[in-house]
């Protein structure tokens, strides 16, 4: 039974009517955000510490073990006849794991490739493992496992090129970040109506709890729409949020390195 449950699909569990998963900041989930916390923090002041060649071989493994995974699930889609239409590289976290091979062979492209990992990238993948859509499984499931495992790789990405002052946000970055998501939207958007996909949660109603929650306020009165144009709104303020984080964070790194024998 131990071992169905690890590869069982979430298609599986609902047709089964299965009470298997786990709970949003349960004692497993606040384990893994730990875990995630600590190993960005610890592979950011490894990755500060080292040359640039290191530091290019850093990126190009974790960007290998990306493609690594999706290969691997891809494989175990195939083997176990889930349908693969919902697992296309259409969320934003995909891109965002293509991004790190980009950003890995074409180191040049950071100063606009890193301005979407700062408002991009790295807030749709903390939300990921923050408000998980795999609470359903079980924790150590396959599905749950990668799901993890493949945004903490985005997280740690952009940890090292933040912590080395390689990549510095700043507002146009923020802009930038947003007019990509907006154009990014679009299609996706249209995407989902067609196939009935939730492709960036703006399709059907989502398995997140708070996605959930805005879903059910919203759509009755101002569709799927409404739900859209005020997620992206929140997004947007959510943005300016990390915007100030950045500075002050900035702000304290130059205060260190202008520190005499730092």
């Amino acid at each position: 039974m131990t071992e169905s449950l690890f590869w069982i699909h979430r298609d599986q569990i609902y047709a089964q009517e299965l009470d298997i998963g786990f709970s949003t900041f349960s004692s497993g989930h606040l384990a893994w955000l730990l875990a995630i916390a600590v190993g960005c923090y610890l592979s950011g002041r490894l990755y500060r510490r080292l040359d640039e060649r290191g530091r290019g071989n850093m990126r190009k493994v974790c960007a290998l073990t990306i493609l690594l995974l999706e290969a691997a699930k891809t494989i175990v889609l195939g083997l176990f006849h889930v349908n693969s239409i919902e697992f296309l590289p259409l969320h934003l976290c995909s891109v965002g794991g293509l991004a790190t091979v980009v950003y890995a062979m074409w180191p040049q492209s950071k100063n606009w490739l890193g301005q979407l990992f700062a408002y991009a990238f790295f807030p749709t993948a903390l939300l990921a493992v923050i408000f998980p859509s795999t609470t359903m499984y079980p924790w150590w499931n396959f599905y749950c496992l990668h799901t993890f495992v493949f945004h903490t790789l985005i997280l740690a990405y952009f940890v090292w090129l933040f912590m080395s002052c390689e990549v510095r946000p700043n507002y146009r970055g923020l802009l930038l970040s947003s007019i990509f998501m907006v154009l990014f939207s679009i299609p996706i958007y249209c995407i989902n109506g067609t196939f009935g996909v939730n492709y960036m949660f703006i399709g059907t109603r989502s398995d997140v709890g708070i996605l959930a929650m805005l879903w059910d306020k919203l759509t009755p009165d101002y569709g799927r729409i409404g739900f859209t144009i005020a997620l992206g709104c929140i997004l947007f303020a959510v943005l300016h949020l990390f915007f100030l984080v950045y500075r002050l964070i900035g702000k304290l790194q130059d205060r260190v390195h202008s520190v005499p024998g730092e």
